[in-house]
């Protein structure tokens, strides 16, 4: 089966570089499923992605999947379920995606940012208590990079104070924690992402998945125009609906995930094994092997090293290989000033993440000429 990578525009960092930070693996079975519903004139949601929903469900151990087009919209989907609305907050990492924050604001609702810790770069539990006012409504942990966040004390500070908990587990497919149940399903609601980056792929594309089959119609109304049936529209919504050769992709990708998790893992195991040793590297720490996917493989350049982030970065650009910071503060971002003001020093941790992470180049086809290659490079710049 070929597995030829894909190099267009949406690759993350495959522009000027050698050695991408991420290329999605992707061949002939996701190329025969799109083909078929090509062929069969069906190119709306349909039984693919409906096949798909429940596939995705029993892997994650969960009664409901709901296939929409984006990430993004997912978490949109996902908070309207939850009955987010004008006034209500939201409490978010300060280390994330931008949709996990700006779902919120579409919706009429105050993102609330939490820094994080400096373990696994998830919110740091011990500080949203803090955050916690009477327009609180729903808790938005980060399963960071695939590893999965702190969920035990957030959730039952969750249960005490009466708000729901959505997972945003965009990144870390398959991953369990403390080595049981999936990301995902932990909380009331959970999504995920498709994009190229992604454990695995439908181009773009996002799931979202809960138990509670009350919340998973809303979702269900919400992605297709607030339909009822056919042209009986009581509620507000959106066409968010996955298109149907993404759900084909997604079928072909999902008998290829846990080989493209094992394979990223492997990645990982090599990486830290060579960046352990100097004591200037602070590489990702595991709770146990499963709870991370290596979605992403970040590393923080520490104090007695011979440059800063900044300049290894730069060099490795110098030498054609990928590399890039995920993600930086969203306290400072623009998009959210005016729900302020914001001070870094509430923010401690997020704020040194950002002045040291760097993500490396990690994808299941990483060959290991170019992952010795990553390692010599990164040793050869930080060496004192």
């Amino acid at each position: 089966m070929s597995t030829a990578a894909s190099k267009g525009p949406d690759v993350e960092g495959a522009r000027g570089v050698d050695i991408p930070l991420a290329r999605p693996w992707i061949g002939e079975i996701e190329a025969a499923g799109a083909a078929e519903v090509i062929a069969s004139g069906w190119l709306i949601q349909g039984e693919r992605v409906a096949l798909f929903e429940q596939r995705f469900a029993a892997m994650v151990g969960t009664e409901h999947a709901i296939a929409v087009n984006s990430g993004s919209s997912a978490l949109l989907v996902a908070m309207a379920a939850l009955g987010v609305g004008p006034g209500d907050e939201v409490i978010s990492p300060d280390v994330t995606f931008v949709s996990t924050a700006s779902a919120a604001l579409f919706l009429g609702a105050r993102p609330v940012f939490v820094d994080i810790e400096l373990d696994h770069y998830g919110i740091d539990p011990d500080r949203i208590a803090a955050g916690i006012t009477e327009n609180t409504k729903v808790i938005v942990p980060v399963h960071y990079a695939g590893h999965s966040a702190q969920m035990e004390p957030i959730l039952a500070l969750a249960r005490e104070r009466g708000v729901a908990v959505l997972e945003d587990a965009a990144e870390s497919h398959l991953s369990r924690y403390e080595g049981e149940a999936r990301t995902g399903s932990l909380g009331d609601m959970g999504i995920f992402s498709f994009t190229p980056s992604k454990p695995m792929t439908t181009g773009e594309g996002g799931m979202i998945v809960t138990d509670d089959s009350e919340l998973a119609e809303h979702c269900r109304r919400f992605r297709n125009f607030g339909d009822h049936g056919k042209f009986d529209w009581r509620d507000l919504g959106f066409n968010f609906r996955m298109p149907e050769a993404m759900g084909a992709i997604g079928l072909g990708q999902l008998d290829r995930l846990e080989e493209a998790i094992a394979l990223r893992r492997a990645i990982g195991k090599r990486y830290n094994e060579a960046f352990a040793g100097p004591g200037y590297i602070e590489v990702p720490k595991e709770r146990t092997p499963e709870d991370a996917n290596y979605q992403l493989y970040t590393i923080r350049v520490l104090d007695g090293a011979r440059v800063a982030r900044d300049e290894l970065q730069a060099e490795l650009a110098a030498r054609r290989i990928g590399s890039r910071l995920y993600y930086p503060v969203m306290h400072r971002q623009g998009v959210f000033a005016a729900h302020g003001p914001f001070a870094d020093a509430d923010f401690p941790n997020a704020i040194e993440f950002e002045r040291t992470a760097l993500s490396l180049p990690i994808f299941p086809g990483l060959s290991e000429d170019e992952q010795e290659k990553v390692i010599a490079a990164v040793l050869d710049i930080l060496e004192p």
